[in-house]
């Protein structure tokens, strides 16, 4: 499935603020390894750059084409804590 070329350009904008507003290395990774694909790098090329396999980038691209920018987010919220707020 590929992107329409009007959603493609919102989406590199949406992709571009990802990039430069976030902290996490692992939301960042999956950015820059998608915007490199867009921006026609072979997986070969994106994977000696980002030190990521190539399974890695084709998964992140298919989350990408599917749910837009919220796709590359982490899902893992933590688990629920033991202590009890008197424990703490």
């Amino acid at each position: 499935m590929a992107v329409a070329p009007v959603r493609r350009n919102l989406c590199m904008e949406d992709m571009s603020e990802l990039i430069q507003s976030n902290p996490d290395p692992r939301e960042l990774k999956r950015a820059l390894a998608v915007q490199m694909v867009m921006q026609n790098y072979t997986y070969f090329e994106i994977r000696d750059v980002l030190q990521v396999s190539v399974g890695f980038i084709s998964k992140w691209k298919q989350m990408f084409e599917e749910q837009g920018v919220a796709g590359l987010a982490l899902k893992y919220q933590g688990s629920t804590g033991y202590l009890d707020a008197g424990q703490q």
